[in-house]
């Protein structure tokens, strides 16, 4: 399943435009850097749990992928390929270690799906205003917006972006935190939040 994932991935970053005609180096390089996050992503993954646990763990290898390729996603058209490597480095041990901080607090997430998309999806959202150079900008969004908006490690780039990611983050979490609040307060109320022991 996880590799059927990662060949979707290259249609759902590769060509996620309005129009690609003039774009395909874009698009190709897009398709790399999506590789270069999703295997970075798994090896140190896998490297962490080989560290802690003494044998590579499947489960790792797949979520290692889905952290790279989530990770990667938001800045995937932006950054350099090395760019790619760091993010999907730096998305392996956002999941890891948010994986393990859930079962620290006895949060229940058996397809750690939190860890994934949440931390590693916050984590994208970061990366993008960090890792994005001007003339990768440049090529694929807008020129006059280039230097403005390339990310704050690399000259041109503006420390605010930073903040704003993270702005960004926070009001996500809030929104998302504060909808879902009300709908499983109000399951929870009438009893329809969980199923039974026995269907569960």
């Amino acid at each position: 399943g996880t590799f059927i994932l990662w060949f979707g991935w290259y249609g759902f970053n590769g060509v996620s435009t309005l129009y690609i005609v003039g774009f395909s180096a874009v698009a190709a390089k897009t398709m790399v850097t999506t590789t270069i996050g999703a295997a970075a992503g798994a090896l140190t993954t896998v490297i962490i749990g080989k560290i802690n646990k003494g044998y590579v763990d499947m489960d790792l290898v797949g979520n290692g992928v889905l952290a790279g390729l989530v990770s990667i996603t938001g800045p995937c058209s932006t950054c350099e390929p090395y760019g790619a490597f760091a993010i999907g480095i730096i998305g392996g041990f956002v999941y890891y270690y948010s994986s393990e901080l859930l079962l620290w607090l006895k949060i229940d997430d058996v397809v750690n799906a939190i860890p994934v998309h949440g931390f590693c999806g916050a984590w994208g959202v970061i990366a993008a205003n960090s890792f994005a150079t001007n003339f990768n900008y440049e090529d694929a969004y807008y020129s006059d917006r280039a230097m403005k908006c390339s990310g704050f490690l690399y000259n041109g780039g503006e420390a605010q972006a930073v903040s704003g990611a993270l702005l960004l983050v926070c009001f996500i979490l809030a929104w998302v935190g504060g909808s879902m609040a009300i709908v499983f307060g109000i399951l929870s109320y009438f009893g329809l939040a969980r199923v039974d022991e026995e269907a569960e």
